[in-house]
């Protein structure tokens, strides 16, 4: 047979043997991808710790795994096409903040995400995690890929360990503030020299003890009565200067803890400022079960009262003392605080839960007073 021009142009059909080894080729190929994208899945549905989330440019939601379910409240569906902005606080919507992260994620190849986001459910929570850039082949970026977990116990752990490094470094300069307390008012009452050694180093004692009751290693109930003597003894005085009533009431150790930070405050204060810097200064500490309308019935209502001290004016600002009573009372008591900087002295009205309260017959306990 003879072949035109035409017939050697045009191409030869390939062959079966070709046809074959291309099948296999492919089928081997998908096998790969199809092995490669299952794992893939199962990568992602078994990390339910972290919300793993795709974003298309425009910052919607285009997939998201079991985990980010999990986390965020949102089923698949529901999140389907919808801005990743619902994810952030109104403040921070308010703010930008949700297009400074893509912006940033462009720029800078990633973006740190470290603040509070919002579930699907309008509850907070502490987000730690990643933005960046999802590129193809060729570095065209077609979206974006966000990765974060629920980080709100570590951080209110690491809130909490700042918070008790300032208290102990508040803690240690009221000390020093207090030790000076005592020393001052011991030498106004028995003068210089061997006078002045015994009791002042009794009320070192008592003030020792009081920071001993008000341990966070302490796993015992205690007393109401018994937090209170040992952060007023040191500075008692004549008869009558610290009066303390109520009946018994026991607090199980971790109130113990948050109530009795919240006396040594009070005392240290009015040591260093208040009606015990001076002689003829006095504090009354009483308390009752709680009359207040629709109060539990293990509620107790505690006032403290000074009288007798320097001219009252309400501080410019609130002093870490006063925020470290109010957050021991609500985050160990779930109870409330009035503090008054009243002229003719400090009132401070608490509000707690205790475990037990004494009976009638034990209320008739009255009148206790530290003699001097």
């Amino acid at each position: 047979m003879e072949l035109t021009c035409c017939d050697l142009a045009r191409p030869q059909p390939p062959s079966y043997e070709d046809l074959e080894a291309r099948i296999k080729e492919l089928s081997a190929a998908n096998l790969a991808l199809s092995t490669i994208a299952t794992q893939t899945n199962l990568i992602l549905e078994s990390a339910t710790d972290h919300a793993v989330i795709t974003l298309n440019l425009g910052g919607r939601i285009t997939s998201w795994n079991s985990g980010a379910e999990r986390i965020l409240g949102y089923p698949f569906a529901e999140a389907l096409d919808r801005s990743a902005e619902i994810l952030f606080t109104p403040e921070d919507r308010k703010a930008g903040v949700f297009i400074d992260e893509l912006c940033r994620a462009l720029d800078e190849g990633h973006a740190v995400n470290e603040r509070w986001h919002l579930k699907r459910d309008g509850s907070r929570f502490w987000a730690s995690g990643t933005m960046v850039p999802l590129q193809d082949g060729s570095g065209q970026v077609r979206g974006f890929l966000n990765i974060l977990r629920d980080g709100t116990r570590s951080h209110a752990a690491g809130e909490r360990a700042a918070l008790l490094v300032t208290e102990m470094q508040h803690r240690a300069n009221n000390t020093f503030a207090a030790v000076r307390a005592l020393a001052m008012h011991t030498a106004r009452h028995t003068g210089r020299g061997e006078a002045f050694h015994e009791p002042f180093a009794a009320r070192i004692e008592a003030l020792a003890r009081s920071h001993e009751l008000v341990s966070p290693s302490k796993t015992e109930e205690a007393f109401l009565s018994d937090l209170i003597w040992p952060c007023l003894k040191p500075y008692a005085g004549a008869p009558g200067r610290i009066t303390v009533i109520g009946p018994k009431v026991k607090l199980p150790a971790k109130e113990a803890v948050g109530l009795g930070l919240a006396f040594h405050e009070l005392a240290t204060n009015a040591a260093k400022y208040g009606a015990l810097s001076v002689s003829q200064g006095s504090v009354e500490v009483r308390w009752e079960r709680s009359v207040a309308q629709n109060a539990a019935a293990s509620l107790i209502d505690i006032l403290w009262r000074e009288r007798g001290g320097p001219l009252v004016m309400p501080p410019v600002r609130r002093g870490f003392g006063s925020r470290l009573i109010e957050h021991g009372l609500k985050q160990d008591l779930g109870g409330t605080q009035q503090l008054n900087f009243e002229p003719e002295g400090v009132t401070c009205l608490m509000r707690v839960r205790c475990s037990q309260i004494g009976s009638h017959g034990e209320q008739q306990q009255a009148l206790h007073q530290i003699p001097g």
